[in-house]
């Protein structure tokens, strides 16, 4: 009886989540056209992705987590991969729940997060004990990064590409 409401609660909090997002970028995208009608030019250098397909979590989400996206790797290229989203919530009693696709998940490329980085982004192996209340963080290289692992990245969309400066995989 519990999970039933548990999954009730996590499905009302998911369907009010997508209606706050859908809301909010739609009012940023008409406040973007009155300036540009307005006769205000948008500047030449890449912006956030307010009005793109995928967003960085939200800033409560984001602190709690110590990133700004998660998600699970799964498809790698030579300079950059390809992540599933995984999403998390913050919980009424401060817990987070998270949700991401199993590994056997059939994802159209569509629905794929290309991640791209610099010379200069910071990648690190985390482990964890046993009951993951505590935690390393080792240095690693893209090399050691592997399809399936969970990512937690810093950064920011521009385009519809999370452009990573560092990157934490388990």
């Amino acid at each position: 009886m519990k999970l039933k409401k548990a999954m009730i609660l996590l499905g009302t909090v998911c369907i009010l989540n997508t209606m706050i997002v859908g809301c909010s970028s739609s009012s940023e995208s008409v406040a973007k056209t009155e300036e540009n009608q307005a006769g205000e030019s948008s500047p030449e250098a890449p912006q956030e992705n307010t009005a793109g397909k995928w967003q960085v979590l939200e800033p409560d989400v984001a602190a709690a987590v110590d990133a700004d996206f998660l998600g699970k790797v799964w498809k790698m290229e030579e300079d950059s991969f390809f992540i599933a989203e995984k999403k998390v919530t913050i919980l009424d009693d401060g817990s987070r729940s998270y949700s991401s696709p199993g590994s056997n998940a059939d994802i159209p490329d569509s629905q794929l997060i290309h991640v791209v980085f610099e010379e200069d982004t910071v990648f690190y192996r985390r482990t964890t004990d046993g009951n993951g209340e505590n935690h390393e963080d080792k240095e690693a290289e893209f090399q050691d990064l592997k399809e399936h692992m969970t990512v937690e990245m810093k950064g920011s969309f521009k385009n519809d590409e999370f452009h990573a400066t560092e990157i934490r995989f388990f």
